[in-house]
């Protein structure tokens, strides 16, 4: 829980930032004074606040989903097809953590066009938000794993905010 409050914390700040930012130069622009340097640091902060968030959508079970056809399916069934999905999106982001962090040291020496830090620091926001997402990804596969263990399968079912039940 505590990652998830420090995420959010994260992601409102960046998320404010971003909006102050784009509507200032935006606002600024009109009355001819330029903020070129708000485009580089909008980007920074947009990659940051999309991987992070991300996570927290993850956590919390909001990505989007069509779960129309596991849904027809018995507990167990659905219990393996979350399992089988988790390991598919644990090897992708581990692919993604490995090759961004090439990637982040590749461009560490390429500088932004208006300000003085390195590209670097954009780039490695996609393997800090897939390591993030990763540990989420692990849990899950614990707890599915568990569930074949145990079985007990009423941990994949979750009420969602209308009162019915989601998976």
């Amino acid at each position: 829980m505590k990652i998830q409050r420090i995420e959010e914390i994260t992601v409102c700040i960046g998320l404010s930032i971003l909006i102050l930012l784009v509507f200032t130069a935006a606002t600024l622009r009109w009355f001819g004074i330029d903020m070129s340097w708000s485009v580089d640091f909008a980007q920074l902060t947009f990659s940051w606040v999309c991987f992070i968030g991300a996570d927290l959508a993850m956590r919390r079970k909001r990505h989007m989903g069509v779960d129309l056809l596991a849904n027809k399916f018995s507990l167990p069934i659905r219990n393996a097809i979350y399992l089988f999905n988790s390991v598919l999106i644990m090897f992708f982001l581990i692919f993604v953590i490995y090759y961004g962090t090439n990637l982040s040291i590749i461009n560490f020496q390429r500088t932004f066009n208006t300000l003085p830090i390195s590209y670097s620091f954009v780039t490695i926001s996609a393997p800090v938000g897939c390591l993030l997402m990763l540990y989420t990804v692990m849990k899950r596969l614990i707890g599915y794993v568990g569930n074949i263990i145990k079985h007990d399968y009423q941990g994949i079912i979750q009420k969602n905010q209308g009162g019915g039940e989601t998976i």
